[in-house]
């Protein structure tokens, strides 16, 4: 049984690619970050605001370690990807040796929360 909400790779790019953007009524929400269980970890895809005005902005997977108290109270981060595009993103990061694209879109890809 899929317990993944995506329907389609269009779909997720749709709301993720180059971060939030306003919608208004008649469009879908544009969202920053996903946090998503797999494989038995909790991991989060975030684009990140640059660090200096000007400064190029990118995309990071994070391992969220929520082991003492439980998702969603992660008590550390751990960076595991950082891409400046999000199609490398999608095509050249590996979970488990399946790229991003797969695992985001895998029937057992259990979505946990969007901002």
């Amino acid at each position: 049984m899929r317990i993944n909400e995506y329907k389609s790779l269009d779909e997720f790019i749709y709301e993720y690619d180059s971060g939030r953007r306003p919608s208004t009524e008649t469009q879908p929400r544009k969202f920053m970050g996903i946090e998503f269980f797999y494989g038995g970890v909790c991991y989060r895809m975030c684009y990140e605001p640059a660090e200096n005005e000007g400064a190029p902005r990118f995309y990071y997977v994070y391992v969220m370690h929520c082991e003492s108290r439980g998702y969603p109270a992660a008590d550390r981060f751990e960076v595991i990807g950082r891409y400046e595009k999000f199609q490398d993103l999608l095509e050249n990061f590996l979970i488990d040796g399946k790229p991003f694209k797969e695992v985001i879109m895998d029937d057992d890809t259990k979505i946990l929360g969007k901002d």
